[in-house]
């Protein structure tokens, strides 16, 4: 994956004042003046977030899912009748997505909404027979997409990556 390094260089206000300066250009030829953003925790996470999320759109279902849905349907896999607010809270989604995703998913015929027999008010999410097939091949999907990154690091140091940024969203 190629990397664009932009070298700093001192533009504005003081630079205005340097008779050494280069004037100001609409050529957008050279170097552009990054200032802080390359030190900034926020900015270099985006970055990050992009270059992942371009790869999963290509690799992962083929473009057709979406790292919400991916997870929504790995949940509802492993924990069968699981409530939309759990959904909501484990994905840190609001309730009135998580609807539209089991929405979306129910009309591919991913999962299917059941009642509960304990509480009539709660529906449980399932996966449907469909639902399994196509987890098991976004699965693996998502296995190369993931290799792709996580090569990048040795397993020490992905642990500690992990680590940092559980420590961001916890």
């Amino acid at each position: 994956m190629p990397r664009i390094k932009a070298t700093p260089q001192r533009r504005g206000a003081s630079a205005a004042r340097d008779s050494t300066a280069p004037e100001a250009s609409d050529d957008a030829s050279g170097p552009i003046d990054t200032g802080i953003l390359p030190e900034l925790l926020g900015f270099n996470l985006r970055r990050a977030q992009i270059s992942l999320w371009r790869d999963f759109t290509y690799t992962v279902g083929s473009g057709e899912v979406r790292p919400g849905v991916f997870s929504l349907m790995v949940l509802a896999d492993l924990n069968p009748g699981i409530a939309q607010v759990d959904l909501s809270a484990q994905l840190n989604i609001d309730k009135a997505s998580i609807v539209g995703l089991v929405d979306r998913l129910e009309d591919k015929g991913w999962v299917q909404r059941r009642r509960s027999t304990v509480d009539r008010r709660r529906q449980g999410v399932h996966l449907t027979d469909e639902g399994r097939r196509w987890l098991k091949q976004l699965r693996k999907d998502m296995l190369e997409h993931e290799k792709r990154f996580t090569r990048l690091f040795t397993p020490n140091e992905l642990r500690q990556l992990i680590g940092y940024l559980r420590r961001i969203h916890s």
